[in-house]
């Protein structure tokens, strides 16, 4: 029982997910599914591991694919009830999906699929609800003023936070990410280079031509790439 092992890790979540996580248990019973929802025990020796690992701490795993990967709950935090990916060879723990709710939603669906393969909520390429982009933008507030007001001596979890506000945030406002175009921190620029190039938005063209001459090793390749996408969009558009 989920609520046992909530107790014993001295989590509390509302009662509506923690029901949702007992019916897809009962589900996977019956159904082999690729990423699988982990006995308690494992759960707790995974969640024990990470607990050590500051960027981790927010987070509790709850599926695998059993190659060391995770499927994981924001259990606090300014990501809260949101679920990420536990990737054991590249850290990047912006949020995927808005709830547990959607995922599994769309992994009963494919229950083939491996967390590449599902269609996510972040990044999206759709408008979204007046009312989900409430909420993704106080979310985003709320990681810029933890950027901004701890002075995060630790560039990981700055790191991560940055990602997950570009995953966040909706298409009505791509040009907050052109400012991380010019970071210091190698892997920012990258993921603003790549997560523009996701959009194909044009009018980061001229400062993704700057990065692509003067950035960061990562970063040039990165805005080649996103460059590459955008010219894409402008054929389509004659």
């Amino acid at each position: 029982m989920f609520i046992d092992l909530f107790k014993k890790l001295n989590i509390t979540l509302p009662v509506a997910l923690v029901e949702e996580l007992e019916t897809q248990k009962k589900k996977q019973k019956d159904q082999i599914f690729f990423l699988r929802l982990m006995e308690n025990d494992e759960i707790i020796e995974v969640a024990e591991f990470m607990s050590e690992i500051e960027v981790y701490q927010e987070i509790i795993p709850l599926w695998t694919d059993d190659n060391s990967n995770y499927i994981g709950l924001y259990i606090q935090g300014a990501c809260k009830y949101r679920i990420c990916y536990i990737n054991h060879e590249e850290t990047d723990l912006s949020p995927g999906f808005r709830s547990i709710s959607s995922f599994i939603t769309k992994l009963e669906l494919h229950p083939n699929f491996d967390w590449d393969e599902l269609e996510k909520d972040y990044p999206s390429e759709i408008e979204i609800s007046s009312t989900e982009m409430d909420e993704d933008l106080s979310c985003i507030d709320e990681l810029n003023n933890l950027i901004s007001s701890n002075q995060l001596e630790n560039d990981d979890i700055r790191c991560q936070y940055i990602f997950s506000i570009m995953a966040l945030t909706p298409i009505k406002h791509l040009e907050s990410l052109i400012k991380y175009l010019d970071d210091e921190d190698m892997y920012v620029q990258e993921r603003a280079c790549e997560m523009i190039g996701y959009h194909r938005y044009i009018p980061a063209r001229e400062k993704l031509l700057e990065v692509s001459k003067n950035g960061m090793h990562n970063g040039k390749l990165a805005a080649k790439r996103a460059l590459a996408r955008i010219r894409e969009k402008q054929k389509e558009e004659i």
